[in-house]
């Protein structure tokens, strides 16, 4: 069992003063940056584009070469297909005209053609990969999660779930961060990623509609008994959403050790939507009656259940939820968190890549960080760049060398953790 549990930063502005004086001394409260949203922006993109060579198309698409058919049949050129034009245009249409990030109203419903509604109002959505054998109740005790990136439309989302599946032989839920077309998509992403980092369901201008459906769908897979592992995917812009999740997490930790001190709290806490949803996953009556130690090992329980892998990590600010002393006396993250980024991958150079990670706390993401270099480390596509790298080594590890490698001065394993889950396979929990 745990002996005990410490939180990392959270932010605590909309916090009641009552509950913030408890769990101040348990807590470390961030502290005020000295730049403020707008600066942090110019001078990320900044550093992210200070490389060299300054090819920055070759640092999204690859080198020119590779955009040459043929393709393998996964791959996300594929999407341009003059012998599927259907397909093509609508690819084309998605990412060029611009649309409404969430459902059309009752009017426009009613008023509209379909047609016209699927054009300009475009909400993010769930659907369900099966795994190769076509089953979805294969590892039934497992939640596998995947949250794509910018400019990526349903046929898209649909390429990265059938690779992930067929690499790890599991049926995966898609939280389709749908594209609202490549210009909002971008805006989308510099508001997720500093702008709207507060989670609150009750407010619309503290979340990007994505956020809130990748964080309902994580909390509803903690919350069911059945499942003793979440697996979280998360690619690009997926990042910055994933983060989000974690923060809602953080917050409601956070009240559960306020309301564990003063149970009388309970009654007059006020909680948005997200916050309530957050909070009952983890509260139960007899937590009144726990001791410090027993809710740090209810706490544990749940938080140990999710993992977090994050391609082309974008996000600024990507912490664990809390640290634990494990039964060998380690101080342990949670949930694990391990990041893959490509060394010329101009997006990865915005977050877990940026040389200002180690400067201040513009930049704050836990969790081991493994990076390809090298000639062949330009992309960002997940199934081009990432993916088939990846699953040419897993497939024939003795004679081709593992792509992604730790960074300098990392101290986890030497091998990703998501390498043990390849072909079905199945690690054992990080945690004990």
């Amino acid at each position: 069992m745990p002996d005990s549990i410490k939180h990392t930063v959270v932010k605590q502005e909309n916090l009641d003063p009552q509950i913030s004086k408890i769990i101040d001394s348990v807590l470390k409260i961030n502290e005020p940056t000295e730049y403020n949203d707008y600066e942090i922006i110019a001078k990320v993109l900044f550093q992210a584009l200070n490389f060299f060579p300054p090819l920055y198309t070759q640092a999204i698409f690859g080198p020119i070469r590779t955009w040459i058919p043929p393709h393998k049949k996964d791959s996300e050129f594929n999407i341009i297909d003059f012998w599927r034009p259907i397909r093509t245009a609508n690819y084309l249409v998605d990412t060029l005209i611009p649309a409404f990030s969430h459902a059309p109203g009752p009017w426009t419903r009613t008023l509209l053609p379909p047609v016209v509604q699927n054009l300009f109002w475009r909400p993010s959505n769930y659907f369900q990969q099966a795994d190769p054998l076509v089953s979805v109740t294969s590892f039934i005790n497992e939640q596998w999660i995947y949250v794509n990136g910018i400019a990526t439309n349903e046929d898209v989302a649909m390429m990265n779930s059938e690779l992930l599946s067929q690499l790890f032989k599991r049926p995966l839920t898609v939280v389709h961060n749908q594209t609202d077309s490549t210009i909002l998509d971008l805006m989308q992403c510099v508001t997720g990623k500093v702008f709207k980092t507060n989670p609150n369901l009750n407010d619309e201008q503290s979340m990007t509609e994505p956020a809130v459906k990748a964080t309902v769908a994580v909390l509803d897979a903690l919350k069911d008994p059945t499942k003793d592992r979440v697996v979280l995917l998360c690619h690009s812009q997926g990042t910055i959403i994933t983060a989000n999740v974690l923060r809602a997490l953080q917050k409601s930790v956070s009240q559960i050790k306020a309301v564990h001190q003063a149970p009388e709290l309970k009654l007059t806490l006020q909680l948005n939507h997200l916050e309530r949803l957050a909070f009952e996953l983890f509260w139960m009556e007899a937590i009144v009656t726990f001791s410090d130690a027993e809710l740090d090992s209810y706490l544990v329980s749940m938080m140990k259940k999710l993992e977090v892998y994050t391609f082309a990590n974008c996000a600024d600010k990507m912490n664990y939820v809390c640290h634990s002393t494990n039964n060998k006396g380690e101080l342990i993250g949670l949930p694990y968190i391990e990041n893959f980024a490509n060394q010329f991958d101009l997006v990865a150079r915005l977050g877990v890549l940026s040389p200002l990670r180690e400067e201040g706390n513009i930049i704050e993401i836990d969790g081991a960080v493994y990076e390809k270099q090298g000639g062949h480390a330009w992309g960002h596509l997940l199934n081009q760049h990432y993916l088939f790298g990846m699953a040419e080594y897993l497939q024939d590890s003795d004679k081709i060398t593992n792509p992604y490698a730790l960074q300098a001065g990392d101290s986890a394993t030497v091998l990703p953790r998501l390498y043990r889950y390849y072909d079905g396979a199945r690690p054992d929990a990080y945690y004990e």
